[in-house]
């Protein structure tokens, strides 16, 4: 080794994309007594293309990180009720406008959202790099891994030395590319479209809208505060297959002539232009591992194929990445093999979730099946009850042959 390769930094973690993904992988490492190097490509705070939805489950886990509700939600928006409304506009709704003060769900920007959990997240680690894109990775004969990275200011490239890379870098993960993992498949994927809307009082009620026009995804309205809204669509490219149109031609369509769009939007203007993001889906075959690399939140596709959402999975999937990761780095082995259970574990907790909502996804792509199944919704209880129960939680494999889950669904008055 020449004195060049002497001056190269080396960490024991480096952590490629510093979202709440590569944040949370960062405070939990450092718990492990492992310092990892945060590397992201921009700067904070930074937006994110997203709904702004902090679902009720997610809060628990920043509890442990940390975070108090309270203080959270100076940011944002508590929520206490939700409406799906079908494409023949019959509303089911769930919970309902009575003020709770433990209601655990609502809408955070991801500009603010993100910026806390980073904040955090840098006390914890050894070093933090903006501006630096990762390029690739190539192992050395002493069982490290040297990781090139630009200096998207300079264009410089670095170098920096470690056992174990954890990609966080998003939907478009470069790290996944680089590992030779999961590759582009348009059947598990969704592309949304977000604008913010303000200037009217909105409720706090979260509204999905199953437009005909944009099954099997919907339409979103997300009040992120009193006189501000997210609103948003998620779908698939088969739209422009169907009606010849692209997905933000779909996205404006609706929301000028969409009766229910029309009326929650009432009164409000966009306030920015629209924006864009690819979501992988959860259904994505292949493994989230390799040699010396594991992937994290939207980086491993870990997004739920029927509502779309990320933030827990991206959370918890960074939590127990530390807990295996920082194990195979303190026994000096991160070969697949060595990180086996993280593959093994969201296989068995996360994925029979996954394969129940794109099972409802693969429904909803057929329109008559859409609107059955909505309209009943909202006519019929156990139907609602069993859309909830469904849609975007983490279900355990073979829930459908527990008694008790059906005696849930039955009993439940909502």
């Amino acid at each position: 080794m020449n004195s060049s390769e002497n001056t190269i930094p080396v960490y024991p973690v480096v952590i490629i994309g510093a979202g709440p993904a590569g944040s949370t992988a960062t405070i939990y490492f450092q718990r492990e007594g492992i310092a990892p190097l945060l590397v992201d490509r921009e700067t904070f705070p930074r937006d994110k293309v997203c709904g702004d939805g902090i679902p009720m489950k997610t809060f628990n886990l920043l509890t442990d990180l940390g975070f108090d509700e309270d203080k959270l939600f100076r940011h944002g928006y508590k929520i206490h009720q939700l409406n799906v409304y079908s494409p023949d506009h019959q509303r089911t709704r769930f919970g309902n406008l009575k003020r709770d003060a433990s209601t655990k769900s609502g809408c955070i920007p991801r500009y603010v959202f993100d910026d806390l959990l980073f904040q955090k997240a840098r006390q914890h680690a050894a070093d933090v790099w903006l501006n630096h894109r990762f390029e690739s990775y190539q192992w050395e004969a002493d069982g490290t891994m040297r990781v090139t990275l630009v200096d998207l200011t300079s264009g410089e490239k670095k170098y920096v030395r470690t056992r174990l890379l954890i990609g966080a870098d998003g939907g478009k993960s470069r790290v996944a590319r680089a590992a030779g993992l999961l590759q582009k498949n348009r059947t598990h994927r969704f592309d949304g479209l977000r604008q913010y809307f303000t200037g009217k009082t909105f409720d706090p009620t979260v509204h999905l809208i199953y437009d005909e026009r944009t099954l099997p995804g919907y339409v979103w309205v997300f009040p992120v505060g009193e006189t501000r809204a997210n609103v948003g669509i998620m779908t698939d490219r088969s739209v422009r297959e169907r009606y010849g149109k692209t997905i933000r031609e779909v996205f404006e369509e609706v929301l000028a002539t969409n009766p229910d769009v029309r009326r929650i939007l009432d009164g409000a203007r966009p306030e920015d232009e629209i924006h864009g993001a690819p979501l992988p889906l959860g259904s994505l075959p292949g493994p989230r591992i390799a040699d010396g690399v594991m992937l994290v939140g939207d980086a491993g596709a870990f997004i739920n194929p029927v509502t779309g959402g990320g933030i827990y999975f991206a959370i918890l999937t960074a939590r127990e990445a530390a807990r295996i990761g920082s194990r195979a780095v303190r026994e000096g082995d991160t070969r697949k093999p060595a990180l086996a259970e993280y593959e093994n574990w969201w296989r068995k907790t996360i994925l029979p979730g996954f394969e129940y909502s794109d099972r409802l996804r693969w429904w909803f792509k057929d329109e008559k099946r859409a609107r059955w199944f909505l309209n009943k919704c909202s006519t019929n209880r156990i139907f609602a009850n069993f859309f909830i129960a469904v849609y975007g939680r983490p279900l355990p494999k073979r829930i459908f042959w527990n008694p008790l889950f059906w005696l849930k669904i039955l009993l439940h008055r909502g």
